[in-house]
C-alpha cells in the first residue's frame, strides 16, 4: 500500500483526537469539525506547496508558486465556509470519522495525515525524485502529468470526498462541485506552467522535500 502523508501540527492532531473522543458528547460538535476542516486545508497546502518552494531562490517562479498556494488556500477556505453550517451531532460524526481515517503512523510511529495512492504513481514519483536528487535528467512531461494526477487525488479526497460527509442540499452540492472543478483547473494550469520551467537546483530541492511525503507500507 502507498501513501501520501505529512506531519500535522500538534494543534490539529489534538483537535482531531479530542473531537473523536467527544463524539458522543451532548455539546455541539460542528464547531470543532469546522475548525479541523479549515486547519487541514491550510496545513496540507503548506505541506505540499509552501514548504517545498520555501527553499527556492527568489524568482518569478517562486512568486508564482507562492501566489498559487495563497489562491488555493483562500479558495478552499471560502468554499468550506459556504458549505459548513450548524449541524446536528449525529451528522457531524461522519466528518469526524473522515478526519480520523486520514491519520496514520509511519514505520517510526510518527503520526501523519494523508491518503492512500495508487502504487504506480508513488513508484514513478519516487523514481524521479531519486534521479533529481542526484542531479540527473528526467522526463519533465511525465513528472508534470504525475503531479497533476497527484493533485487530482488530493482534491478528490480532501474536497469531494469530505464534502460527501456534510449532508449538503442541492444548491450547496452544486456549489461544492463547481468549486472543486475550478480549483482543479487552476492547479493543473499552474503545474503545467511551473514544473517544466524549474531549474536543475529547484527540481533537486523540490524532489528532496517531496520524497519525504510519500510512503510504502
Amino acid at each position: 500500500m502507498s501513501h501520501f502523508g505529512f506531519i500535522p501540527s500538534d494543534e490539529l492532531l489534538y483537535k482531531i483526537q479530542t473531537a473523536v473522543r467527544q463524539k458522543n458528547a451532548q455539546e455541539p460538535l460542528y464547531l470543532m469539525r469546522d475548525e479541523i476542516a479549515l486547519m487541514v486545508n491550510q496545513e496540507i497546502i503548506d505541506a505540499i506547496l509552501t514548504n517545498g518552494i520555501s527553499q527556492f531562490p527568489n524568482s518569478e517562479k517562486k512568486e508564482t508558486a507562492e501566489k498559487l498556494a495563497t489562491f488555493i488556500k483562500s479558495s478552499v477556505a471560502s468554499l468550506l465556509k459556504q458549505l459548513l453550517s450548524e449541524t446536528p451531532n449525529a451528522e457531524v460524526k461522519a466528518s469526524l470519522k473522515f478526519s480520523q481515517n486520514t491519520l496514520f503512523k509511519n514505520a517510526d510511529g510518527q503520526w501523519h495525515m494523508g491518503l492512500i495512492l495508487e502504487q504506480p504513481l508513488v513508484t514513478s514519483l519516487k523514481h524521479d525524485f531519486d534521479l533529481l536528487k542526484t542531479g540527473q535528467r528526467i522526463n519533465l512531461e511525465v513528472l508534470t502529468e504525475n503531479y497533476k494526477f497527484f493533485a487530482d487525488e488530493v482534491i478528490r479526497h480532501y474536497m469531494h470526498d469530505f464534502n460527501q460527509t456534510l449532508n449538503l442540499g442541492m444548491i450547496k452540492r452544486k456549489a461544492a462541485d463547481m468549486g472543486c472543478t475550478a480549483i482543479t483547473k487552476a492547479v493543473h494550469m499552474a503545474i503545467g506552467k511551473l514544473i517544466p520551467r524549474l531549474t536543475k537546483d529547484e527540481l533537486q530541492a523540490l524532489a528532496t522535500y517531496h520524497d519525504t511525503l510519500f510512503f510504502y507500507e
